[in-house]
């Protein structure tokens, strides 16, 4: 299926393969026969994952499907250079329950610290090319070495085993390898789990609850979600900042959640919550690789207002925001949402330079991003003469317009 149709247009092609009536369809998500028209034919777009979530279910399909994701066509070669590593990657999480293949005298665990740490690096700034060329070997060497240490020393290893599978699930979602995300998200947890660190458990289970969401499954992200708060709440006496990330970084991802299901009030709430750990926190954190604090509570906002169906107005909690801290990926994730913004507003000429300015800070995270293709193949559908910048953003995301 051709990852240059809007996804309007992928809904009409699985509809009709299915042989579901437009009449049936748009009832099975409480529209109208008009609105899925203008859907299919281009002159809506779908932009709103909840929506794209209903429809997926209703066309009994993946909404990885709708997306177009794993996003091949047109690629870099840092892309190129991702999606060949995914392979072996898949290799090594599909061993992690099997015997090391040799023993051997374990990796010095400083070593593995420094390696795990420019990870962390390559995933922040969205350097996906780099960081799954690393990841596989990575992560071997670090489970062969939990398996021959003892004592304080394994569970030292193990931590630095869930870190990594973290950043194996975060760059496998982003790169639309949604149930290979799920897999090293769910080794996370039972790495963190042997680490002796319950506050990294909370931290997988977070990373846990992203992937729930890309794959649609918001009914689960919200239940493992809520029981991590559960267990958190009775530590907030503690006072220690990687408490209070945490805890901010699950009332955004619950605020999310209740967007997703459209749920105005109560994603407020959530994001208030989020507000008043971030005053705690600060900026310039990350612990437990969440990024949390005031700067990401706005941007985080922003995506809220916009999965409830706002347009420029949804900027604003962002109006006194300096971003400029925040790793790239997250600014680069902003900046899609501002081109969304401008799209909803009518404004194609705007969210083309927006997302131009994106791919300036991050472009594994915008060229692999669905929503910003989404932007551009539906910018050049409503356009009469393709004209710049569309045709720069089209060239530089590899989209055929």
């Amino acid at each position: 299926m051709s990852a240059d149709l809007t996804i309007g247009q992928r809904v009409k092609q699985i509809r009709t393969a299915s042989n579901i009536s437009r009449a049936d369809l748009a009832g099975r998500v409480d529209r109208s026969v008009d609105w899925l028209k203008s859907v299919e034919i281009g002159r809506r777009q779908l932009d709103r994952y909840s929506t794209i979530a209903a429809v997926a279910a209703a066309l009994g399909c993946e909404v990885t499907e709708l997306l177009a994701v794993p996003h091949r066509s047109g690629a870099s070669i840092e892309q190129r250079r991702a999606h060949a590593a995914v392979p072996a990657l898949r290799r090594v999480l599909l061993r992690a329950d099997l015997p090391p293949r040799a023993a051997g005298a374990p990796i010095d665990l400083d070593a593995l610290r420094s390696r795990v740490d420019v990870a962390h690096r390559y995933r922040r700034h969205a350097r996906y090319g780099d960081l799954a060329a690393d990841l596989p070997q990575l992560l071997q060497d670090v489970a062969h070495t939990t398996a021959v240490l003892e004592g304080r020393e394994k569970e030292r290893a193990f931590a630095l085993l869930a870190e990594a599978r973290h950043d194996a699930a975060m760059m496998a979602k982003r790169l639309g390898y949604v149930d290979l995300a799920a897999m090293a998200a769910a080794q996370g947890v039972r790495a963190a789990n042997a680490s002796g660190d319950p506050l990294l458990v909370t931290a997988l289970t977070w990373t846990q609850a992203e992937v729930y969401i890309t794959a649609g499954a918001v009914d689960e992200a919200h239940e493992i979600t809520t029981g991590q708060m559960d267990v958190l709440d009775p530590l907030l006496g503690d006072g220690s900042e990687g408490i209070w990330s945490l805890w901010g970084t699950l009332h955004l991802v619950e605020s999310v959640i209740q967007a997703r299901r459209l749920r105005g009030a109560e994603a407020a709430s959530h994001l208030v919550e989020a507000a008043a750990a971030a005053s705690r926190v600060g900026s310039g954190h990350s612990e437990y690789q969440t990024e949390f604090g005031p700067e990401n509570r706005a941007i985080v906002a922003v995506h809220v207002g916009l999965e409830l169906g706002g347009g420029r107005e949804a900027l604003s909690p962002v109006d006194d925001a300096v971003l400029s801290g925040l790793p790239k990926e997250r600014r680069a994730r902003h900046a899609i949402d501002r081109a969304l913004a401008a799209s909803r507003d009518g404004d194609d000429l705007a969210a083309m330079g927006e997302l131009l300015e994106a791919d300036k800070i991050a472009p594994e995270a915008v060229r692999n991003h669905p929503i910003a293709r989404e932007l551009v193949v539906a910018a050049a559908h409503r356009s009469r003469t393709v004209k710049e910048p569309i045709v720069t953003a089209a060239t530089r995301l590899g989209v055929s317009i």
